[in-house]
């Protein structure tokens, strides 16, 4: 039973200051903000300091941080080498009407890490970044139709605004995914250039895939599908997207914004598996707004100017020395033993939550991959969207206002990610708060 005073009054009792910031918010902006991702009912806190593993409210309440800025923060807020960088870098100028070295040697880095890129360009996001590799598919092969899976999020644009957080009662079989528009707005006829397939299901993909082969320019997925629930693809999985988009001549397409978290060379080095093409963002900008694609010379070519190019690409903050910097400076921290370290203290928090779980008798599934993990309060294994939207999410809403009163920031579906300045005692904290919140809610 709920305990008398709910997550909800305490909630509203702890954070005033962010009630009335958010409440003139509103007065200027839809919702008193610009990313809808980062809204939770009643009304979202305002932060107003970070540092290390902590934020600080506009009331004054520090919390551990265990989303980390949807998973960027891979060094925590404030990195010193990366802030000294960008000091630095002020003193010569935020952008300039011409390259620069700093995404030299960004780009560098990324070519000789990720299996994929043999060349790579940046934007200002992942949206950018996947909608380039996607664009660039279509232009490689003549083609005009992707497959997407069930309940992957690829950013924003209207190709990809298709069955990412569906109402599993309107989209169709499980086996048999229909395409769902996730906006209003989105270009007429857009679902029909959609092929849903579900997640970790290569039987029912095969099928779908073959009745639209011939048609399909691309198959894009997150190796980790992440922002719904942090659930990592099965292996034999994706090596089939990779044998079916070989033999069919798509372009298999990773969006790897978060799971570049998993290891120096992204997921695609985790399960060895390499696409045609890969969208990068979040870390790989050290904290500021970056987007990057990249893959085989041959489709990368499509963007040369000398030769043409084939795709218009433009953008005026496009790799800036501000965000090149700070990327370079965050990437070379990142090294193996860092990404085995990550790993290693994110199974502990996976572990410690499944012990609480069965001590209080709470049917839970801890997904995740690397430095990554999500919460499910479902006794049923999580291998996609839908295992995830049959959980109970009743318990989910009420989990995430008590972890934020016990002082914990995580995404407000229960997904997070930890950082270099995640501690031990951080972990410790986590866990005594996760038992203190669940216990006050069954």
């Amino acid at each position: 039973m709920v305990n008398a005073k709910s997550e909800l009054e305490r909630y509203l009792e702890s954070t005033p200051e962010s009630h009335a910031r958010w409440t003139e918010a509103r007065q200027y902006l839809p919702g008193g903000d610009s990313r809808n991702s980062i809204f939770w009912k009643p009304y979202p806190i305002f932060i107003t300091d970070a540092s290390g593993s902590r934020v600080m409210d506009a009331d004054n309440v520090q919390r551990i941080d265990f989303i980390n800025t949807m998973t960027t923060m891979i060094l925590g807020h404030g990195p010193e080498a990366v802030m000294d960088a960008v000091r630095r870098q002020l003193n010569r100028g935020i952008g300039y009407n011409a390259p620069n070295e700093r995404q030299v040697a960004l780009a560098r880095i990324l070519c000789e890490r990720i299996p994929s890129f043999e060349l790579v360009r940046f934007t200002n996001s992942g949206t950018e970044a996947t909608l380039n590799t996607l664009r660039a598919a279509r232009a490689f092969t003549g083609r005009t139709r992707f497959a997407k899976v069930e309940g992957g999020y690829h950013g924003t644009h209207d190709g990809v605004t298709v069955s990412v957080r569906v109402d599993p009662a309107t989209a169709g079989d499980a086996d048999s995914p229909v395409p769902v528009l996730g906006s209003a707005g989105l270009t007429p006829g857009v679902s029909d250039q959609v092929v849903v397939i579900p997640f970790n299901d290569a039987e029912s993909s095969r099928r779908i895939l073959e009745e639209n082969a011939e048609d399909l320019a691309a198959i894009i997925i997150e190796p980790v599908m992440g922002s719904v629930g942090m659930v990592p693809a099965r292996q034999e999985y994706l090596g089939f997207l990779r044998d079916f988009a070989t033999a069919n001549g798509s372009i298999l397409i990773f969006d790897e914004v978060i799971s570049y978290r998993v290891a120096p060379g992204g997921s695609q080095e985790y399960y060895g598996i390499t696409p045609d093409m890969t969208a990068l963002g979040k870390i790989i900008g050290g904290g500021l707004p970056v987007g990057a694609f990249g893959g085989r010379k041959d489709i990368m070519d499509l963007y040369d100017p000398t030769t043409g190019p084939a795709v218009s690409h433009a953008g005026t903050f496009n790799a800036n020395p501000l965000t090149m910097l700070a990327g370079a400076v965050t990437l070379e921290q990142l090294t193996p033993e860092v990404y085995r370290s990550l790993a290693e203290r994110t199974e502990e928090l996976k572990q410690g939550i499944r012990d609480v779980c069965s001590e209080l008798e709470t049917p839970v599934q801890v997904t995740g991959l690397g430095s990554l993990f999500g919460i499910h309060f479902t006794g049923k294994t999580v291998q996609n969207y839908r295992d995830i939207a049959s959980g109970d999410y009743d318990l989910r809403d009420r989990m995430f206002l008590g972890l934020l009163n016990e002082g914990i920031l995580m995404a407000s579906n229960l997904v997070g990610s930890i950082s270099t300045a995640t501690s031990k005692k951080d972990i410790e904290d986590f866990l005594a708060a996760f038992r203190t919140a669940l216990a006050r809610n069954l």
